[in-house]
Order: C-alpha cells, then structure tokens, then sequence
C-alpha cells in the first residue's frame, strides 16, 4: 500500500461535531492507515498494574491543553491528523494470549470512539478480541458513537465505560468534542442498559471552570454513575503541550493554574455534597472478581 494510497480525506459522519468558526486549526483532519507490530503497554501504579493500548495515533478531538502531542511528539498539528492501527486487533489478539490478566486501559492517549472509528471500525473489533480472551476493560471516552457497541459492551465479563468532562467543555479548548449533553445522554443510556459509569472530571483548570459543576454533578446523580474521578491540569514533563495551550489559548499555564489546590478541594467536597463517590474504588478489578470457569468434560477422557 503506497503512502499516498493509505492516505485519504473523508467527510465525517454525524458524530463528527465541527470545530468552532475562530478555531485556527478547523480544517478537516488528514487521516492515515498504518500498523503497528505492538499494542499492548504496561502502566504501574505502585502495587497496581494495568495495560493501556491505543489503536489511534493522533486525535481529532483537537482539545488544546491536551496531554498525548507531549507522548507522541509528532509535528504535525494536534487536532489535524490521525493515523489507524488497521491491524490492532489482530496484534492485540497475539499479545493477549500470552499476557498475564490485568485491566486494559482503552484508551490512554487517544479518544478511541473519535469520528474515525465510525468508518474503520478499530475499536469495536479491538472489543472482540477483549472479550473472547476474556480481559476486564476500562473504557474512557468523550463520543456518544461508543452506543454503537452495546452489544459487545454487554457481552464483557468486567467494564467500565468512562466518559470525559473537563472544566472547559467549550468549543475554543475542545474544538471538536460532543457535547456535555449528549455525553450525560449516552452514560444514561449506558446504565439503562445495565452497565456500570463513570466520568472523569478532568482536566480541571482552576482559573476555567466554565463548566456549572453544581448542574453537572446533579445530572451524574441522576444517570447513577458509580464514580467521579478529578484530576487538575498538570504540565510537568508536558512541554510540548504546554507549549500547544499556551500558543492556543493565549493565557500562561501559570496564570489558569493559580490556587489549583483550593479549587481542586472546593470542586471535591462539590461533588460529595451530591452524593457522588470520588474515591474510585468501583473502578478497580482483582483476580478475585473472574469467574469461576466450569470443569471441562475432557479431565474425565484421560
């Protein structure tokens, strides 16, 4: 496959949300097909190990504080490009027989239901391939297209589908994200359908909180998510992204991260006032949770 070959312009289907009139980048993302020899990635957190993949390089999300153009140091403009993993899951499928069981992470640095996965479809056979070699499953989006995959969702033996809300939920920091509404709408449709939510509260920018938290935590009451993680801003060894908000946004890191602690504590106690869990215990697997598996009949042929 010739590079101008894998390389192609489309237009988007209707989960595709277009960027905001002002935003500099707005044009259509240049989308390209690769593979990867690897997938699977493990991430410690001290006693706590889990794996993440990302079968997208790039995300069209375009959200301008965005941590993942420090990880992948690409040059190309962050918003404007993405690349396909096209055979993920055939080396997910390989890495995973000889893994040892942990949480998958989908995805750590890439949104993996962005508008592309409507047409290539990455993620949902990724998800196939999770649930025949019966892996746990962390998902955390910002896309209603994960409905799509109810199917396959339901059919895992442990998940947790998350979803994404910043304190910035505008079109000037995340050009090209869903709607808060239509996110609240997919997690209620989620849990109808009997799968356990979740939503990470991050990043939060303490001089931007645009987002009316108190009207937010009350509609996560209301569609029963299990959690609310937080998580502030952060730029330390994010010089790349650091760089990228600052040029976008026109203000310093230094100046939206005043007073971050109080704030970070005000926007805690916040959501605990509604009832909402924080501690994100509901988010963890142990071995402890697989179920047992029935005897084969084969231990009698011998």
């Amino acid at each position: 496959m010739t590079s101008q070959a894998s390389q192609e312009l489309f237009a988007f289907d209707s989960y595709w949300e277009a960027p905001a009139a002002s935003d500099p980048d707005s044009s259509r993302p240049t989308v390209r097909q690769t593979r990867c020899s690897s997938l699977l990635h493990s991430m410690n957190f001290g006693s706590t190990t889990e794996y993440t993949i990302n079968q997208y390089r790039g995300c069209t999300h375009g959200c301008i504080y965005c941590y993942a153009p420090s990880l992948i140091h690409d040059e190309r403009s962050w918003g404007g490009f993405v690349d396909v993993k096209i055979n993920a899951a055939s080396v997910l499928d390989r890495e995973l027989s000889q893994a040892k069981k942990q949480v998958v992470f989908v995805s750590s640095a890439s949104d993996p239901y962005q508008p592309v996965e409507a047409r290539f479809k990455v993620t949902r056979k990724v998800l196939k391939v999770l649930s025949k070699h019966r892996f746990p499953v962390l998902l955390l989006t910002r896309s209603p297209l994960i409905l799509r995959d109810l199917d396959l969702l339901q059919s895992l033996e442990w998940v947790r589908v998350g979803f994404s809300i910043s304190s910035v939920s505008t079109k000037f920091y995340e050009p090209g994200v869903p709607s808060v509404e239509k996110r609240l709408e997919a997690l209620a449709r989620l849990r109808d359908r009997g799968i356990t939510t979740w939503v990470s509260m991050a990043p939060i920018i303490p001089s931007l909180v645009l987002t009316d938290l108190d009207w937010l935590f009350q509609r996560l009451k209301d569609v029963h998510v299990s959690a609310v993680t937080l998580g502030l801003l952060r730029f330390n060894g994010y010089e790349s992204s650091k760089q990228m908000f600052e040029r976008r946004s026109g203000k310093t890191a230094e100046e939206v991260m005043e007073n971050g602690r109080s704030v970070y504590q005000e926007i805690t106690d916040m959501a605990k006032s509604h009832g909402l869990d924080t501690s994100g215990d509901s988010l963890s697997w142990s071995p402890a949770e697989e179920p047992e598996s029935t005897p084969s009949l084969d231990i009698f042929a011998n």
